[in-house]
């Protein structure tokens, strides 16, 4: 059992689908859209050959660029290491991509990612933006999702 991860594929729409937090917001598609636009990054890991988890490099942020967003990590998969893998091809995509640094915003209550991006040595900026209403909920159901998401960054140079 071991996690790799690539960009998406055609290939993999259809798996990807069927996974989708909230498939009337057409996410899957219009990541993939995005990723042959260039304008994206697209991460899905796999364990075997069944997608487990996936990830998004957003190269055009408006505010933190490049920006990590959207890792999820499937419920079934959780703790294999799929969340740091994602991570680590991210990194490595920005990286490779001429940047310095990585970020990405978190729900502060959500409290699973919140200790694996400062495990992933991820830092806390101090600034947050505004969500009213995500693409994808961070929390877990009866937690309320903060309006106000915590900015996190992670320089590329050290390692």
């Amino acid at each position: 059992m071991a996690i790799s991860v690539r960009r998406a594929t055609a290939e993999d729409l259809d798996q990807l689908r069927a996974q989708q937090a909230r498939p009337e917001l057409g996410l899957v598609d219009k990541h993939f859209e995005a990723q042959q636009a260039g304008s994206l990054i697209f991460a899905v890991a796999f364990n075997d050959d069944k997608p487990v988890g996936t990830a998004l490099l957003d190269l055009e942020s408006q505010e933190y660029n490049p920006e990590l967003r959207n890792m999820y990590v499937y419920p079934s998969a959780r703790r294999l290491g799929a969340g740091r893998a994602l991570s680590e091809f991210i990194e490595d995509e920005a990286k490779s991509a001429g940047f310095t640094a990585v970020y990405l915003a978190v729900d502060p209550n959500n409290e699973k990612a919140v200790p694996l991006y400062v495990s992933l040595e991820y830092h806390p900026t101090g600034e947050h933006i505004f969500v009213e209403d995500p693409e994808i909920p961070q929390v877990e159901d009866g937690i309320e999702h903060s309006k106000h998401y915590a900015v996190y960054k992670k320089s590329l140079t050290v390692r």
